[in-house]
């Protein structure tokens, strides 16, 4: 059995229980036990520094917290607050310096009783759930040996582990101290700090070349109750110290933890009026705990305050950096956050991270920057240098935007990004020269191409380059203004001879509501082709055969002023004449009408909308409905009132159920005087409501009834009308002028 001991003994050797492995080699027979008990006194004649904790029911882990310091050889002294489970067995196994501290809510106490107990003045303090990592006993003993330990303290790296996720962040901790010139001071989140006697004043910390490892509360339930327990600490200690910064930022923690929001808000605000030293570690902590506070509740403007008082403090730190951007993304500032990823990247992280950042974590939000803008190509850059693999830009397989550009760099980033919910690649065809719209292109899409042919060949072209089932052209003048993803993704799921029209908002002068028209823009690689210059006149491949008509949940806007939107149109009616002129076709006389009729050139409209009207209609197409109810308003306008109304009668029939032809016959019954017929219509409008405009639904026929019953005579359901459009500025002006009238 005693010789058993003796292989016992080196067992527990291993394991760093020197003090087990000394009583099982002082029972040992074994020749060999004695000079092992030789060699552990040599040991111990040796040290130089003693290791202080205090702990309390950590059976989990004070032994590997202690096995860790066994190849630094220090003295291992145990302060046990109390412990009911093996902690106290299991530390004396290790050391016989394990003392009992009756617990007084005084964590400075505690420490203090600890390195009293020590045989050195020399102090390593740790806890219990930590465990150094990295280093060597000879880094140690010479910071011992080379500093002046009466105005100079230690410093060494912790890696936190935290969570179930075991997110790493590293921070750095002044543990290393003489007795003789240091303690501890203030009952939780203690502190050294000179001992108040002492004859030097200057403290300046030495980091030594040490890393420790601590596992962070796994469980909710403790963490909540020790949060409890400090916060009532803190509070007694910011009774007696009501100013001090420490205190009131780990009070603000505390409420953090437990969720008393308000409470954490108030904390951080006076500890942001206390002058800090930001050089200090915690004053950071305080400042990245604050931010996070302000994002997980989704106060992103008081985060972004913050940022602009103390970004120029920051700027040598890699993970306040990281966070800045965070702060800036939702504040929707990407240029700042792009800027302030590209510092952090610049800078030499920790091996660990700080805050919890490590140089993967930046690439990995500048992707999420650039996937929000519609930068793919940027993405998988940065996915690629984050080398992460669970990490991927997923893209809509079926549907590409085909982007037209011609030198609009600037209108084409805004095109872009407005199209990046989409999540469909990109294939921009640039038809200008200018290399900067093609290098800022290429940060979109690796699929883009410089046209310089015939216009009458652009949209054939664009086909021969197309990767996908489906392409959607849109120009680089316009934005996305909103889609029904869901919607979008089902009708281009399935390989079908269709073509989509989508709804296209543009400028109207001194017209508050704008208009929209419906253009073709979704077609099919498989069936489609054009038939001549114009994009929107796409046809099926298949001779005879048309192309089936779908209505796209998606509406684009140019975006244009009034005077750049008005030269577009007289460059596309140029255009179109020529086309014209050469081939007739129902498309181009329509889209002329249209040119002519939103730029106020009515008689020229009411030719080109005759011309469309003359050939083949299909009365169930809504360019045929648009198309006669701007006609008869072009009429009205060239006041030709009796030819406004021979179109409404001629159509009525096709059209008395919709609200769009309603509000042009009231109209044309207006200029007419044929009042009674004019109030019926209107009616009509607002009682069937299937208008896209939702004036034509509502404020604008009541304002056309307001007129009516003004120039009748009847004052006060004129009023009652215009009051009735709301706040339609017409409106509002007839209701003031009638209420004028004594």
């Amino acid at each position: 059995m005693q010789g058993n001991s003796y292989q016992k003994g080196l067992v527990a050797l291993k394991d760093g229980k020197v003090q087990l492995a000394k009583e099982l080699f002082t029972v040992s027979n074994d020749s060999r036990a004695k000079d092992q008990l030789a060699r552990l006194e040599k040991r111990k004649s040796e040290q130089m520094i003693s290791a202080c904790i205090i702990t309390k029911n950590n059976q989990a882990t004070i032994e590997e917290c202690l096995a860790s310091l066994y190849k630094y050889n220090v003295e291992i002294v145990i302060a046990d607050t109390g412990s009911t489970d093996k902690t106290v067995e299991l530390a004396q196994q290790f050391t016989d310096k394990v003392y009992h501290f009756d617990w007084i809510d005084d964590f400075a106490a505690a420490r203090n009783f600890a390195a009293g107990k020590a045989s050195f003045d020399y102090i390593l303090s740790l806890d219990s759930d930590e465990y150094l990592i990295e280093g060597s006993r000879e880094e140690l003993e010479a910071f011992f040996r080379k500093e002046d330990t009466s105005c100079i303290v230690g410093s060494y790296e912790l890696i936190n582990v935290l969570g179930k996720e075991k997110r790493r962040r590293s921070s750095d901790l002044v543990r290393v101290y003489n007795r003789r010139y240091f303690k501890y001071y203030y009952q939780i989140h203690e502190q050294l700090d000179k001992i108040a006697n002492s004859k030097t004043k200057y403290t300046k910390t030495c980091a030594i070349n040490i890393k420790g490892l601590h596992y962070g509360y796994q469980d909710k339930k403790v963490l909540i109750k020790k949060n409890k327990r400090n916060l009532r600490l803190l509070l007694k200690q910011l009774d007696i110290t009501p100013n001090h910064p420490y205190f009131i930022y780990q009070a603000a923690k505390s409420c953090t933890i437990l969720e008393n929001y308000s409470q954490a808000f108030k904390f951080y605000q006076h500890f942001f009026e206390v002058p800090q030293d930001h050089n200090l570690e915690w004053v950071r902590d305080a400042l990245v705990t604050y931010l996070k506070l302000c994002m997980d509740t989704k106060n992103y403007v008081r985060a972004l305050k913050a940022v602009k008082v103390f970004q120029n403090q920051y700027l040598d730190s890699f993970g306040m950096l990281c966070l800045f951007a965070e702060v800036y993304m939702a504040n929707k500032q990407d240029q700042e956050a792009e800027q302030a990823l590209k510092l952090a990247l610049n800078l030499k992280p920790s091996k660990y991270g700080e805050f919890g950042c490590v140089k993967a974590d930046a690439y990995k939000i500048l992707a999420r920057l650039y996937e929000q803008q519609g930068k793919w190509v940027l993405v998988q850059e940065m996915l690629a240098k984050a080398e992460d693999e669970t990490l991927q830009l997923k893209l809509n397989q079926h549907l590409t935007m085909i982007v037209l550009v011609d030198e609009e760099t600037d209108k084409l980033t805004a095109c872009l990004q407005s199209l990046a919910v989409l999540k469909a690649n990109y294939l921009i065809i640039v038809k200008g020269t200018n290399p900067e719209t093609i290098e800022l292109a290429r940060q979109y899409s690796k699929d883009v191409y410089h046209f310089s042919g015939r216009a009458a060949d652009l949209g054939n072209y664009c086909l021969t380059k197309l990767k996908t089932d489906y392409g959607l052209i849109v120009h680089a003048n316009e934005k996305l203004l909103g889609a029904d993803l869901d919607v979008l993704k089902q009708i281009t799921s399935k390989k079908a001879g269709i073509v989509g029209r989508v709804r296209v908002t543009v400028p109207v002068k001194d017209d508050e509501l704008g208009r929209q028209t419906h253009e073709l823009r979704l077609l099919v690689k498989a069936y489609s082709k054009f038939n001549g210059p114009n994009l929107s006149n796409i046809t099926n491949k298949k001779p005879k055969q048309l192309l089936e008509q779908v209505e796209l949940p998606l509406i684009l806007a140019k975006n244009l002023a009034y005077e750049e939107y008005y030269q577009s149109e007289l460059t596309k009616q140029s255009q179109l004449e020529a086309s014209l002129k050469e081939k007739a076709s129902p498309v181009g006389w329509y889209e002329l009408a249209e040119s002519y009729y939103y730029l106020g050139n009515y008689a020229a409209a009411s030719q080109a909308y005759f011309e469309f009207l003359s050939g083949p209609l299909d009365l169930s197409r809504e360019e045929t409905l648009t198309a006669v109810t701007n006609l008869i308003s072009a009429l009205i306008e060239e006041k030709d009132y009796q030819r406004a109304l021979e179109i409404v009668n001629t159509f009525k029939p096709y059209y008395q159920e919709l609200s769009d032809f309603q509000f042009v016959a009231g109209r044309a019954y207006m200029n007419l005087a044929r009042f009674s017929e004019a109030l019926l219509a209107f009616e009509s409008a607002q009682r069937l409501a299937n208008s896209d405009s939702i004036g034509i639904n509502t404020y604008l026929s009541y304002y056309q009834q307001g007129v009516i019953y003004e120039v009748l005579g009847k004052k006060q359901r004129a009023i009652g009308a215009y009051r009735l459009a709301g706040r339609y500025k017409l409106a509002q002006a007839g209701i003031k002028r009638l209420l004028a009238e004594k």
